[in-house]
């Protein structure tokens, strides 16, 4: 790699790492188009190489949120039953889909994701009392949660976090601080499937994936910071804003 790829790829490590710890996504969702638009790597290595990144930026991350309490870990662990195994098996159907769809694919998931908290953060009272008693689990919804944020992880190497923290809004009404926290650890948890499996399968390039690594590691814990003290509905509307944004214009330079 030339040094200018060098400090492009420790810049993208901080500023996933940064939206992983903030948003609770993993920062594969990001990380993929900002991989094949600034380094013009292969579809299936910008998407692969994001994996491995998120075993070290969620553990950042979630460390933040740890220390305040905010992790449901018995939601944690119900999601992990199902999602752990279809992860792997998601990274095994990348080989049956081409690259340049699985890149398409992700811009428009990306894109109904962020309209879908825009909508919500407009319509609904975001401002929950954390300090409220969670409600019960269904076991059911959080297996099958699990196994579509699991498929979807492996699939598309974006280890969940778009599908765990809505989920966890929406179906299991946590409140957004732990939503973010709870998918942090799920999504720390899977990485580890997925790496394996697209590793074995040749996915992952390894110096890319170690410098996005040293810029990811430490900005993800100051990203879960700022978002222990913004409002949920702040947390609520840039979730959408960066979602939508870069799905659209990663739709688009696709195409």
């Amino acid at each position: 790699m030339s040094f200018s790829e060098i400090l492009i790829s420790i810049a993208i490590g901080v500023f996933t790492g940064f939206a992983s710890g903030l948003m609770g996504i993993g920062g594969g969702a990001l990380g993929t188009p900002l991989i094949r638009l600034l380094l013009q790597a292969p579809p299936i290595i910008s998407l692969a190489t994001t994996m491995p990144v998120m075993f070290p930026s969620a553990v950042s991350g979630a460390t933040a949120y740890i220390k305040q309490r905010k992790v449901d870990t018995r939601l944690a662990i119900m999601l992990l039953i199902t999602a752990a195994p279809m992860t792997w098996i998601g990274a095994i159907v990348t080989t049956m889909v081409s690259g340049q769809l699985l890149m398409i694919f992700t811009a428009v998931f990306l894109t109904i994701i962020g309209i879908s908290f825009l909508v919500r953060s407009s319509v609904l009272r975001i401002e929950t009392d954390e300090e409220e008693p969670l409600a019960p689990v269904s076991t059911i919804a959080a297996l099958l949660v699990g196994i579509i944020g699991g498929f979807l992880a492996g699939l598309l190497a974006i280890g969940g976090g778009v599908v765990y923290v809505p989920a966890i809004l929406r179906i299991f009404k946590r409140p957004m601080k732990v939503a973010l926290a709870t998918s942090l650890i799920v999504v720390m948890a899977v990485s580890i499937p997925g790496t394996i499996k697209h590793a074995m399968l040749g996915h992952i390039d390894w110096q890319m994936a170690a410098l996005i690594s040293i810029g990811a590691f430490p900005s993800a814990f100051f990203g879960a910071k700022l978002a222990l003290k913004l409002r949920n509905r702040t947390l609520e509307w840039i979730f959408g804003i960066c979602t939508i944004t870069f799905g659209v214009y990663f739709f688009f330079s696709q195409l």
